[in-house]
């Protein structure tokens, strides 16, 4: 049975672009930027300097807290700046830059076979953490620590996550058509590591070959179950995702582990299955080039710290001028402003817009009909955030819950007005987090 979620909106999938094409392996290019900062919690901190050489695989950057991720080099090749390059959603960041030497050369010891069937929990974790993984749906969230749940909490049931919702997006899809056995090992490795005994996938299903790929792998684990899920945004969204395999809702404020949950990304999933099996880190992933102004659009495997530019030479170049480059989907992807910004490893997609594509109607008076209401997955009243932002009032904003709002778009989406309700939202969180930050400030100082 499939549960239906709050809110939502059906929209244009716009894959047929790149629904069913081979992944491609990039040409390496002249440079990779390795930013230290790729995952929620404390950047990287460098560990190697100018004239270096290092190899494949090997730490560049180690995680010095618990809730980080070290990063590795992608190939072979020398250390030429450890300095602020372009990052894709932070302006300018601390990058390590490297030049491939062309051999491609792993450091010693990788690849790795073990079994991780006689591997315990820790020891599952601390190759997870080891090979640098975070979520690749986007989050970028360690890994490591999402399976590591607190003390007293009970983990009953894993949800392995390929809805793929977004617009454009096909990285999931081609992942699982290409590695479904793989995708199935790591959910048996993630069980072992929060000690649950019952799980799922759940696919939509405007992705057959994939359903039909990871049901046929699922036979040999009899507590697993592939759902079939409607095609609704944000179906992907973790919430909507447990509500509707499991009829469960995660209150606002809380994680999914507060229902007994631990949701992992379909790639990330393989990406476990590869760091506790081969010891492979996290140095490449699969990117969708897409939209109308790209010429060839594919489905790309391509090293971390790639540049955009080399991502749509690859794709034949563009065949007009975009108007919008845009990391991830066109919902809640973040838009670039440079050819040179890299990829991190967080990138699912790069899509180049056309005018056509971005083109909306002037912004209106909000009529109050209700739309972003009702569209809304949260139960939230989107509405209001207008107001609140244009009136700075944070501390109303607050009560109404802006925190728990998830920036997927569905609001905007289903405005008639075309009002800037996501924009809207994010002036409130830096509005409440920079009165938090004072807050904490004067407490400190007293």
């Amino acid at each position: 049975m499939v549960f239906q979620f709050r809110g939502g909106a059906r929209i244009a999938h716009q894959k047929h672009l790149t629904v069913g094409k081979p992944i491609e392996q990039l040409r390496m290019p002249q440079k990779l930027y390795l930013h230290t900062r790729q995952h929620l919690g404390a950047p990287a901190r460098p560990v190697v300097e100018v004239g270096d050489q290092v190899k494949k695989g090997q730490v560049v950057a180690e995680a010095p807290v618990f809730v980080s991720a070290p990063v590795h080099a992608p190939t072979s090749g020398a250390i030429v700046a450890v300095t602020e390059c372009p990052h894709p959603t932070l302006g300018k960041a601390m990058a390590i830059v490297l030049e491939p030497d062309g051999e491609d050369t792993w450091c010693d010891g990788l690849p790795e076979e073990r079994d991780w069937t006689a591997m315990d929990a820790d020891e599952i974790r601390a190759r997870v953490k080891a090979a640098g993984l975070v979520g690749l749906g986007g989050a970028s969230f360690p890994t490591h620590v999402k399976l590591t749940p607190p003390a007293g909490a009970k983990i009953d049931t894993v949800l392995i996550n390929g809805a793929e919702c977004e617009p454009y997006l096909t990285s999931d899809d081609a992942a699982m058509r290409a590695r479904p056995e793989d995708v199935i090992v790591g959910l048996e490795i993630i069980l072992k590591a929060v000690g649950a005994s019952d799980c799922a996938i759940g696919i939509e299903s405007n992705k057959p070959e994939a359903l039909e790929a990871l049901t046929a792998a699922a036979r040999r684990l009899p507590s697993c179950r592939v759902v079939a899920l409607p095609s609704r945004y944000p179906q992907g969204a973790e919430r909507s995702l447990i509500k509707a395999i499991l009829n469960r809702w995660v209150p606002g404020g809380k994680l999914p582990m507060a229902v007994g949950v631990v949701v992992q990304n379909v790639n990330t999933t393989i990406g476990i299955a590869d760091a506790v099996i081969r010891g492979l880190p996290v140095v490449d992933r699969i990117v969708t080039v897409s939209g109308l102004a790209v010429k060839e659009p594919k489905n790309v495997r391509a090293p971390v710290g790639t540049p955009w530019a080399d991502l749509l030479e690859f794709c034949g170049g563009t065949t007009r001028e975009f108007a919008r480059l845009v990391m991830g989907g066109p919902m809640m992807g973040i838009a670039q402003n440079s050819l040179d910004i890299p990829m991190v490893k967080a990138t699912s997609g790069l899509l180049a817009l056309t005018r056509g594509d971005i083109a909306r109607p002037a912004t209106g008076p909000c009529i109050r009909c209700g739309n972003c209401v009702e569209a809304c997955p949260m139960g939230l009243a989107p509405l209001d955030f207008t107001i609140y932002s244009r009136e700075r009032d944070w501390e109303t904003a607050k009560q109404a819950r802006t925190l728990e709002c998830v920036e997927c778009g569905s609001c905007e989406y289903s405005c008639p007005a075309n009002r800037p309700l996501v924009a809207s939202v994010r002036v409130l969180k830096a509005l409440i987090g920079a009165a938090a930050a004072k807050a904490d400030a004067v407490a400190k100082a007293s």
